[in-house]
């Protein structure tokens, strides 16, 4: 019994001698470690223009395994430098069961010694001036001179020379100085395209650097309401409408209205548009007509903009039906209506003779529009008539056009055009006292009074779609009401010269 208790008692000896043994020797190298200084290492090729691309990775990874063989700690010093780098999608590369993203540090100093930051360009500091003067220049002589009020000469000829071609004189207030507690000129800032301003600060070495800014925008309700004095086209210029709201108005009017039998003198417009603007009350972009209103003598004509489910979009009466009609009763813009359809004393052989159409007066060059959907039959020379175009249109309609003065690009017979494109100009070709547009429409060989033409609506709106037409309209009808008036249609603009 004595004799297995004494090796029992050696057995335990032994175990215990090895296990201490062994753990002064782990610590005799755990020593020896802690002593031994901390590598540094060199990325040479670590570009911050590709930093995060895999193969550039995968460099990276095989320089720092020859360093380290324990791959959790390659990826995690990857991981940091990218963390460092603000660029993550170094993430995606390193698998999720050799990284516990858990323990990267948010802020952490990069562990690679040698290796720089990415440079980071400076954006400009906002910056509180003294005072500021505002100013609209019209032409390149007055921008030399306003420039020169301010700036030394060659402080002046050189923001000229930056600015002189990109700055847009047909806005307001397109040229702005900055001043600091000194007067002396800290900023120049322009419009260049109404939306962007280019800028040129002066740094601290006093030179003036340019940069790019894009100009903030609000969106604008417009309602105007304006009496006809001489004609639509201008009464509604002059009171600083939009062009492209005046163009469409006109344009959707045209099919509905004898502009020189049905419009009078104090007849009442009203529009509502809805636009861009900046800060200076620019107009960014192209605007939008969202409700017109003809109140004539005897009845009015009002249209309202509806996009369809199919996503086109019109302009429709209260009925839902197209205020587009199948043919244009004038086909071109700004016209004056100079002799009517029927019998007259033709103005340069002197006797009656049946006119067959009707003449429109207007300058040498407007454009003449196709008064429908339709293929050009003829285009070219037609005797009295000189320039001369013929379209062809469903339910054996044509209409024709002469006295041009030139063809539009592309014209000749064959073509097919879309209704309001241009197929001409205005001029007087052929046997023509004076520049003007003589119009015919005929129907199955017959000439016909295009001023009385009682057609149908190009589009109409489906039953299934009425009920969203009557809620679009009440919206339009609502924020007609809620918008402030605008008898000239200034009042919300503010110019300075």
């Amino acid at each position: 019994m004595n004799f297995f208790k004494k090796k029992l008692n050696i057995i335990i000896l032994m175990i215990f001698l090895f296990v201490s043994i062994g753990n002064i020797v782990e610590f005799g190298n755990y020593t020896e470690q802690m002593e031994k200084p901390e590598e540094s290492f060199e990325i040479s090729y670590f570009d911050d223009n590709y930093v995060t691309s895999e193969e550039t990775i995968n460099m990276t990874r095989n320089k720092l395994t020859k360093k380290n063989n324990n791959i959790s700690e390659v990826n995690q010093q990857l991981i940091d430098y990218v963390e460092f780098t603000d660029d993550a999608s170094i993430l995606d590369i390193i698998p999720n069961d050799d990284a516990d993203l858990s323990l990267v540090p948010i802020y952490e100093t990069m562990l690679f010694s040698g290796v720089p930051a990415p440079e980071i360009k400076p954006v400009p500091e906002e910056i509180r001036y003294d005072k500021s003067v505002i100013l609209s220049v019209k032409n390149k002589k007055n921008l030399k001179d306003n420039l020169l009020k301010f700036l030394s000469k060659s402080e002046a000829k050189n923001i000229y020379s930056q600015i002189s071609d990109k700055i847009n004189l047909k806005v307001q207030e397109n040229l702005k100085f900055f001043f600091n507690s000194d007067d002396e000129v800290t900023e120049v800032s322009t419009y260049i395209d109404g939306l962007r301003q280019l800028n040129l600060r002066r740094n601290t070495n006093k030179n003036f650097v340019y940069f790019y800014v894009k100009a903030p925008t609000e969106t604008k309700v417009i309602r105007n309401r304006l009496s006809v004095k001489n004609s639509v086209n201008l009464t509604l210029k002059s009171a600083k409408i939009p062009k492209k709201i005046v163009d469409e108005f006109i344009n959707q009017l045209s099919f509905n209205v004898d502009f020189q039998r049905d419009i009078k003198n104090g007849d009442i417009i009203e529009i509502l548009y809805e636009g861009n603007f900046t800060n200076s009350n620019n107009l960014v972009g192209n605007p939008k007509l969202l409700y017109g209103l003809m109140l004539l003598t005897d009845h009015k004509f009002e249209m309202f903009r509806y996009k369809l489910s199919n996503g086109k979009i019109d302009y429709f009466d209260a009925y839902g039906k197209s205020i587009r009609k199948y043919l244009m009763r004038t086909p071109l813009k700004g016209a004056r209506l100079s002799s009517k359809f029927g019998m007259r004393k033709h103005p340069i052989l002197g006797y009656s003779k049946m006119h067959r159409g009707v003449d429109f007066s207007a300058k040498r060059g407007t454009p003449i529009m196709a008064a429908g959907d339709g293929r050009i039959s003829f285009a070219g020379r037609n005797g009295s008539f000189g320039r001369f175009v013929e379209i062809k249109h469903l339910n054996n309609y044509s209409t024709r056009y002469a006295h041009l003065y030139k063809y539009a690009k592309g014209i000749k017979k064959g073509k097919i055009v879309k209704q309001g494109d241009i197929i001409g100009y205005v001029g007087t070709s052929g046997r023509s006292t004076g520049p003007h547009l003589h119009y015919e429409v005929q129907h199955k060989n017959r000439t016909i009074n295009p001023m009385r033409l009682k057609l149908e609506s190009s589009l109409n709106i489906d039953d299934i779609d009425m009920s969203n037409f009557y809620a679009s309209i009440s919206l339009t009808r609502e924020r007609f009401l809620a918008t402030r008036l605008q008898e000239t249609g200034t009042a919300n603009f503010r110019f300075r010269n």
